[in-house]
């Protein structure tokens, strides 16, 4: 990541956390102008942006959450007192010390989860312990599509996939982070199965605020779901062939990586077919190439 990039956070976000402050004082006096409601949701909408662009993930996860409290506040659906008043500052300094810990690389262990669960009782005062009980620690499948005209598609990838790994306990995440990392693919959808420990809409929200994400698909998974990834570009040795036989019996889904030029090594392909007349989910990252018609026309895909 460029330091200019950093810098230019830090000069922003200082400026937006002063001009909160500053907002918040004058919501203090005046909580009845409505002007202000709307500068304060503006401002955390900006700042919600450029953190989640960042991969500062806890930042826009906890800006988001002000947003929508913000968002009720000027529509007047919430009142203002004094106790509100009291929770902006204390989300201020939420804001602070998140931010810093994210600037400097450090971890956050202040209580913005409480702060959280604080506005979203206020936001949904009946419904906000049945999502909970009923939303959280349960395995879901989750599938994210980027843009396909995004021109940063492996950085993007990257942030998603940090934004899922914070949200639960990752039990398989295509493609893996280090394969993003170490072969940069641009690849244009990212599919996880995750336990998640935050609320089920809050998460979908969320990844959906991240800059260049066209959709979201989640549904629960099921309790032993497994998913397996075969790059077709590479010719797979006897022992890989082995190893990914082994794997596709237990397996649920199958993700191809495919590309314009790649052909299909005859063994791999008959574990495809093998795979598909089991019924088993096959999808691809990439509907291009010859490989990719042949297996259409197979009915694969």
């Amino acid at each position: 990541m460029e330091w200019n990039y950093i810098d230019a956070y830090v000069e922003e976000t200082g400026e937006q956390l002063s001009s909160l402050e500053q907002l918040f004082l004058e919501l203090e006096k005046r909580p009845e102008q409505s002007e202000i409601l709307n500068e304060i949701f503006r401002i955390v909408h900006t700042l919600k942006g450029s953190s989640a662009t960042m991969g500062f993930i806890e930042v826009a996860d906890f800006s988001h959450n002000l947003e929508s409290f913000f968002d009720k506040l000027r529509k007047g659906e919430i009142s203002i007192n004094d106790e509100l008043v009291d929770l902006f500052f204390k989300c201020l300094d939420a804001l602070k010390e998140m931010t810093t810990a994210a600037i400097k690389g450090e971890v956050y262990n202040g209580n913005a989860d409480e702060l959280m669960e604080i506005m979203n009782n206020l936001i949904h005062p009946a419904s906000s312990g049945k999502i909970k009980n009923k939303r959280r620690n349960t395995k879901w499948q989750v599938s994210v599509r980027i843009n396909s005209d995004c021109t940063m598609k492996t950085a993007r990838a990257l942030v998603i996939e940090k934004y899922i790994e914070e949200m639960g306990n990752i039990l398989n995440i295509d493609p893996p982070i280090d394969v993003l990392i170490g072969e940069k693919l641009e690849c244009e959808e990212i599919s996880a199965v995750i336990e998640i420990q935050r609320d089920v809409e809050d998460v979908v929200l969320g990844l959906k605020n991240i800059p260049d994400v066209e959709s979201v698909k989640i549904r629960q998974a099921d309790k032993n779901f497994v998913g397996v990834r075969i790059d077709l570009g590479r010719t797979p040795e006897p022992d890989d062939l082995k190893r990914l036989k082994e794997e596709l019996i237990r397996a649920d889904e199958v993700r191809l990586v495919l590309g314009e030029k790649y052909k299909i090594n005859f063994a791999l392909l008959q574990l495809i077919l093998a795979a598909h007349r089991e019924n088993k989910l096959v999808r691809c990252e990439k509907g291009v190439g010859p490989a990719f018609k042949m297996l259409k026309l197979m009915g694969v895909l």
